[in-house]
């Protein structure tokens, strides 16, 4: 999981600060910053972010995105659309189908021709949860377990109800289940925060549901993201094998997964698979 957190904070660095003082440039200049992880075969939540020369975001409609496994040299064309999160965060989405997997590069080229490429990594299988199982049980810490919810949670504005029920007696109470694995102190996104905020207020409008918050690290209380290296991760983020965050599931009343989203969410998604999981 670290190493993956590390290449995030290194992308995030290039996403706020200017890539290069450099008056020289090439063809090759775009900088693509993958941001979904948990790639497998089948139907997949691809996302990238792109930089121009100079380091800023780039949010234009794209002239063309290929995608190429690189031990077959397949090919595929897929058209992303650019959602802003907020102001000033925002990444390229598309559904893409993955019929091998293996090493990939994402190319993408721009109206002027100037071009940018990626490399990630498709597995046979999901890294995380699957859609239509039951997760792994995984105790979550309470509020009642340890007496202050700042030693369970990096949330400066935490909701009370978001640690009153330990997962597996949640999936046990004939309620859908609402999981979100967030560090809003240490997210290298920025994004951990704001998904969270989300929820807390879908949950003041939908209260017949489990809401659960799951701090991504064990010892991140006086830590900031300097530490990154000398982080733990807590045991729910582990067995759950999460390679990033913030990560969020909806679970149904039987305990199955309906549904996962990496990284940040717009409100009216999240409330959509909300009532999913709540009217169904």
């Amino acid at each position: 999981m670290k190493p993956t957190y590390l290449a995030i904070i290194i992308s995030f660095i290039i996403l706020t600060l200017s890539c290069s003082n450099s008056s020289e440039l090439t063809d090759n200049n775009l900088s693509v910053l993958v941001f979904s992880s948990d790639h497998s075969l089948g139907n997949n939540k691809f996302r990238f972010a792109l930089l121009d020369q100079k380091g800023k975001l780039v949010e234009e409609r794209l002239k063309e995105v290929t995608i190429k496994n690189l031990n077959s040299n397949e090919l595929q064309k897929i058209d992303p659309i650019y959602e802003e999160w907020f102001a000033g965060k925002g990444a390229y989405y598309s559904e893409v189908i993955f019929n091998e997997f293996g090493n990939f590069e994402v190319k993408t080229i721009r109206n002027d021709n100037s071009f940018g490429t990626a490399f990630f990594q498709v597995n046979k299988e999901s890294l995380t949860p699957k859609i239509g199982l039951t997760p792994p049980l995984v105790n979550t810490k309470t509020a009642d377990s340890f007496g202050d919810i700042k030693y369970i949670s990096s949330d400066p504005d935490p909701n009370i109800n978001f640690y009153s029920i330990n997962y597996i007696d949640a999936i046990k109470n004939e309620l859908p289940t609402i999981i979100i694995f967030s560090t809003p102190a240490l997210c290298v996104s920025g994004t951990c925060g704001p998904l969270l905020d989300h929820i807390k207020e879908i949950s003041t409008d939908y209260p017949k549901c489990n809401y659960i918050h799951v701090e991504v690290y064990e010892n991140f209380i006086g830590k900031n993201l300097n530490d990154i290296d000398t982080l733990t991760v807590t045991e729910p983020t582990r067995l759950w094998g999460l390679p990033t965050e913030p990560w969020i599931f909806f679970i149904d009343k039987e305990g199955i997964l309906k549904y996962k989203l990496e990284g940040f969410a717009k409100y009216q998604e999240l409330l959509k698979l909300t009532q999913d999981i709540i009217l169904n």
